[in-house]
């Protein structure tokens, strides 16, 4: 518990400036790019079936041929709790001449904007780790995810780690628009998301955002050009090279919230102790890799 003695240099008038955790805060990233649903349940299960195969020729009088949708596999979303809270002595929350100590009780809330973040973005910095995985028994983004109808698998990551430049742009936007559904068939991903590390965020831009061309001595039209929305994002922080494009209305990224942020106070009523908390509860993950395509960018092999 904060108590006077622990701050003191709040209790006497005449400081220039007490500065706090007070620092600007840009619009919430994660809400961008993840499909953000309500649950009004402990958990939330999705499931999957595949679509139908091509039709086949069918000679006249000739019996119908039948095909069966096959199940693919279940992915459960668990909405776990996040709390936080702080104790503050009574004397010390009168005799506070700054109102910094007020002001804490706010900043329980710019703790939960970083706890939502941080566990956001867990799906793209371990997006290549081999240990967390998906309904498929793969990383969101692999070279080898299984087909249901135990075809030829399927990759949504670069096998050499291509750095992010606009001929690499050009390969994992046609490897992306050449998606296949767990029948074979093609699925038309379009991504229109480019999501990177702040590390990226300025060959990013140049690529999406210029008129004409980069890097050229031509005024050759720039393809990429409104094609994609830049995502730089502070919290991706595992690998600084690592890129991806997303297709936002073919996704399966999806966050769940349960129970919003709350904010509640209360007082000890023997010591006058005042007790101010935070708490929330949602849950985060993807169903599905399809939309999604990845590299680390490192320039080296991958076979995840």
């Amino acid at each position: 518990m904060l108590t006077r003695s622990q701050a003191r240099d709040l209790l006497e008038p005449g400081l220039r400036e007490v500065y706090d955790d007070a620092f600007q805060e840009e619009p919430l990233t994660y809400p961008r790019i993840f499909n953000m649903l309500t649950s009004s349940k402990q958990d939330e299960t999705d499931t999957g079936f595949t679509g139908f195969k091509l039709h086949t020729v069918k000679t006249e009088n000739a019996s119908l041929e039948y095909d069966d949708p096959i199940q693919m596999y279940d992915v459960t979303y668990v909405h776990d709790e996040y709390s936080l809270g702080f104790k503050v002595s009574e004397v010390l929350w009168e005799d506070d001449q700054y109102n910094v100590i007020k002001r804490k009780a706010s900043q329980l809330g710019r703790s939960a904007r970083r706890t939502q973040e941080t566990s956001a973005v867990g799906v793209f910095n371990n997006s290549f780790v081999s240990t967390v995985l998906g309904g498929d028994a793969q990383e969101l983004t692999s070279t080898v995810h299984p087909r249901s109808d135990a075809g030829t698998a399927h990759s949504n990551a670069s096998a050499t780690g291509i750095t992010l430049t606009e001929s690499n742009v050009e390969t994992g936007r046609i490897a992306a628009r050449q998606q296949l559904d767990d029948r074979g068939l093609i699925i038309q991903v379009m991504p229109d998301l480019l999501v990177v590390p702040v590390d990226l965020e300025k060959i990013a831009e140049i690529i999406v955002g210029s008129s004409s061309r980069p890097g050229t001595a031509d005024n050759d039209l720039n393809f990429y050009r409104n094609k994609f929305q830049v995502v730089a994002w502070e919290y991706i922080t595992t690998n600084n090279t690592m890129w991806f494009l997303v297709d936002k209305s073919q996704h399966k990224l999806n966050w769940f919230w349960r129970i919003r942020n709350q904010f509640k106070n209360d007082s000890a009523f023997d010591s006058g102790a005042l007790l101010f908390k935070s708490r929330m509860r949602y849950s985060v993950g993807f169903s599905d890799w399809r939309g999604v395509w990845g590299s680390l960018g490192d320039g080296a092999a991958y076979a995840g």
